[in-house]
Order: C-alpha cells, then structure tokens, then sequence
C-alpha cells in the first residue's frame, strides 16, 4: 500500500486533485494527471486534495468515466429485449420492454450514476457522523468517493473480472481516502462500511418510495 511520508504532510500544498485546476493545465492534461495520480499514488493524491472545494468537478469527473465505460460495453454487447429474453427467459411475457429498450439505457444511464453517487457519498457522511468521525463537511466525503469511483470504473472494461476489479478498486481507493484524511485504521473503515451500506439501503428505499408516490400523485392528478 503506498502511504504519504508523514513527515512531508506539513509542508504539502493543499490545492489538488489536478482535476480541479483544469484551468491551469487545460482539460485533457488535468483528467489524465488526475487518473494517473489516484491510480498510482492514491495517498499522496488524497493528502494533497482540497478539504473544501464542491463537488461540481469531483461530479463530472465521475459521471464522464462511468458514461464512457457504460458506453463502451454497451457497444461491445449491444442490449436489446431479445437478448436480454434469451438470458433470462421467465422475464418474457413478464416484463414488457420497448423497442428502444437501448437507447432509454444510454440515457437514464447518466442520471443513475449521478443519484447512486449521491447515495453513497451520503452513506458515508451520516456513517461518519453516527461514529463521531465527521470532521469535515459532506462535499470532503463525495469528492472522496467520486474520485474513488471514477476511477475505478475504468477497471470495468476488462474482461470477464472487470467489475469485481473495480468494486474492489473503489472501497480501497475510499479507504485510503479515509485513512489518509480522516486516519481510520482498516478495523474501523470495516466498520464505518457495513454501517454505510444498511445507511445506503435505507437511503433507496426511500428514493424509490418517494418517486412511486410522485408517480402515483401525478398519475391521479394528470
């Protein structure tokens, strides 16, 4: 594991991830420094990020990978009902997907991204503050794991493994995000992970509950 020299740490300036200064080092020089950095050097990069910054940029960036590794396979495998009937044949006749089953994927897909990162980022925060961890404020926990996931999905390419990659990619990029910032040893992060997940759960329940009373309300209404 590649931890920061601990006696460097004061004399580090707080000004990253490169990502957030884009326009300084132009668009296509700070996505890829920042990708090489959290992939090769996570601890340094995590010891040198911004503790208050917004999330606009650490969104984007997250967003942009997970579309564009979402993209990727789908161009790969191409979805359509047939296939995914031939996959899973008690779904036919169950189950009514459009004809353009396809093209709602690429376009929900963003949105998706964007509501899980969410999800999770607030998991983590209100786990944080159940355990009394929480020093900073919750914008510091979604860039963490922004940038964790963002960069992990890129492992989602590969074959066969990929998603198992980056799941485990993405819980030790977090990790050492936490370790680094907040320095929680791994029996706590273990810890403050199984509390983030029931904390995640209870979070989409609620999403989803919420949204089917809209629909319900607007399909009464309208």
């Amino acid at each position: 594991m590649e931890e920061p020299d601990k006696q460097e740490l004061t004399s580090l300036i707080i000004d990253g991830p490169p990502w957030e200064k884009k326009h300084e080092l132009g668009f296509f020089l700070a996505f890829f420094e920042t990708l090489k950095a959290f992939l090769l050097h996570p601890a340094h990069t995590f010891s040198v990020m911004r503790r208050s910054n917004g999330f606009g940029d650490a969104l984007i960036y997250t967003v942009a990978i997970q579309v564009f590794t979402f993209l990727w396979m789908f161009t790969l495998t191409n979805p359509n009902p047939e296939m995914i009937f031939q996959q899973f044949p008690e779904l036919e006749g169950v189950v009514d997907l459009p004809p353009n089953f396809a093209q709602i994927m690429v376009l929900i897909y963003p949105i998706s991204v964007m509501l899980l990162q969410f999800i999770a980022s607030l998991g983590l925060h209100f786990a944080l503050k159940f355990r009394d961890l929480q020093t900073y404020d919750f914008s510091l926990i979604f860039r963490i794991t922004a940038y964790a996931a963002g960069t992990a999905s890129l492992l989602v390419i590969l074959p066969a493994i990929g998603g198992l990659l980056s799941f485990a990619m993405t819980l030790y990029l977090v990790f050492v995000g936490l370790r680094t910032i907040y320095g929680l040893d791994i029996g706590s992060f273990v810890i403050t992970a199984l509390l983030t997940a029931v904390i995640m759960v209870g979070l989409y329940i609620g999403v989803v509950l919420g949204f089917t009373v809209l629909v319900v309300i607007l399909s009464i209404l309208l």
